[in-house]
This record gives structure tokens, sequence and C-alpha cells, in this order.
């Protein structure tokens, strides 16, 4: 009998232990989920398309939002890439057959019309292989940015360092000096819809070609596009590089768009009155 007793004092012992911890684990759960679904703003960040892409959301369910749209920028990465050996570009590359994606259908009918639109001056097939580095990642960002606004979200920037698209008002975005000077041109605003676009030779000399001479583009140092779409954004601003300040600007003006040009003496021109030079 007392060993019976001693057997159900240390089992109750236990069980008075494992309650509590079993309440504690299930509040904890219950209080993370809540955190997610109410937490109103979020920060994510990953390295992709070759640089570091930053999404910020605002709102409900933050956290979740802005790992999916960093999600759906690597998935379009693994389509895009030409590096990637499985990608779809690379497959296209090595004359493979088939079946190709509708978002890899449509970035080369995009292609396409700015190179029509350019006269030549942007051409992803430049070379006899397909390159997508000039559309690739401003269409991802574009396809990010549709995502979270079917979620519902009403603010947000995705921001892949040469492209951004935002959700919502008075996004501030520094417009970086490519005259060998320390610090920014200035700063604009991106509000709602906006997408910006920047080309430049600062970070990777000589990688701009112009594809009708097969030289390095060099009538520029800079150029700033802020379009309604950030894919065309992307290819805007490179074949505006490309083109130079001159045919640059009637490119853009065609497509109502505007453009902060740096060109190659240092000299600014923009189509929209850009302040704090």
């Amino acid at each position: 009998m007392l060993n019976q007793s001693r057997y159900y004092i240390i089992l109750g012992m236990k069980n008075r232990l494992v309650y509590p911890l079993i309440i504690f684990i299930l509040l904890a759960i219950v209080l993370g989920v809540i955190y997610t679904r109410f937490i109103f703003s979020s920060e994510k960040t990953a390295y992709m398309m070759g640089t570091t892409v930053r999404v910020k959301v605002n709102g409900r369910n933050a956290p979740y939002l802005a790992r999916q749209a960093l999600e759906e920028i690597k998935r379009l990465d693994t389509l895009f890439s030409r590096l990637k050996k499985n990608s779809e570009i690379s497959k296209l590359n090595r004359g493979l057959r088939f079946t190709v994606s509708k978002d890899t259908v449509n970035v080369l009918k995009a292609a396409a019309s700015i190179k029509q639109l350019s006269r030549g001056a942007f051409d992803v097939s430049f070379g006899g292989t397909i390159d997508l580095g000039g559309i690739g990642k401003g269409y991802a960002v574009e396809s990010a940015r549709r995502l979270l606004l079917k979620k519902g979200v009403k603010s947000a920037i995705i921001d892949a360092h040469s492209s951004i698209a935002v959700i919502g008002d008075d996004w501030r975005i520094g417009v970086k000096d490519p005259r060998g000077k320390q610090g920014l041109l200035g700063i604009v605003i991106l509000n709602d819809g906006d997408a910006l676009s920047t080309s430049a030779q600062y970070e990777q000399p000589d990688h701009i070609i112009d594809p009708r001479t097969g030289k390095p583009a060099d009538k520029c140092l800079s150029v700033t596009v802020i379009a309604r779409d950030a894919g065309l954004a992307d290819a805007i601003s490179t074949a505006v590089f490309v083109l130079g300040p001159d045919e640059g600007m009637k490119l853009t003006k065609k497509l109502s768009i505007k453009t902060i040009i740096v060109n190659r003496t240092g000299s600014i021109h923009d189509n929209f009155g850009f302040k704090l030079r």
C-alpha cells in the first residue's frame, strides 16, 4: 500500500508540472499567431537577382506578406536567370524544347515591345543569347507588388536596389550622385503605384552595352526613371542610358515617364522639375 501511495503521489506531482507546461505552450502558440496576424509593420530582406532585396509591409499579416513577396521574386529568379542551369531562360538559350511559363512569355513580349520603341537601344537577345538583366528584376518587383495588392496591402515598398515599387504614398527615395561625389543628387517622392529604376555604370563599369554597336554605352553617367510599372521602368532606364539625353528624353516624353539623366559631362537633365540637387 505504501508503494502504491507513493506512486500516486509521484504521478500527481508529474501531472501538476505537465499541465501548466502544456497550457504555457498553447498560450505561446496562440500569442504567436496573434502577433503575426496583427503586427502592423515588418521588413524582410534576402539576396537574390544579384542584389539585396528589401520588402517592407505595413498592415495586418505584415511578416507573412513580406515573406510572400520575397518568395515571388525568388520564384521568378529561378525562371529568368541565365546563370541557373534549370531556368527557363537557360533552357531557351540551349535550344531545349519545353512548355514556357506565362511569366517568361510576358517578360519576353515586354522586352520585344521596348526594343521596338527604343529602335534597338534595348535588346535582350543581343549577342545571340537571351539575357533579362535589363528587365527581369523590374518585372519581378512588379509581380511582387501585384501579389501584395491582391492580398489587400495598402502600404509597402519592394526595394531591389536599382528597381523599386511602392504601394501607398510618400515614400522618400534618394537618387545617388554618379559624378564621383559622396551623397545624393536629391530625393524623389514615390506615391501609390509608382516604380523607380536607375541604370548606371558606377558599380559595374561598362556593363551596359549598346546592342546596336556592341560597345559600352557612354552618353550618360546615370538614368533614373519613374513609371507606373517596375518592369517598364527597368527596361526604359536601360534604353535611355544607351540612347543618351536627347533621344532618351524624346522616348520618355512619348511614354509620359518622369526622367532624370546625368550625362557624361555631369550635367543634369529632367522633365519634371527635379529638386534638391
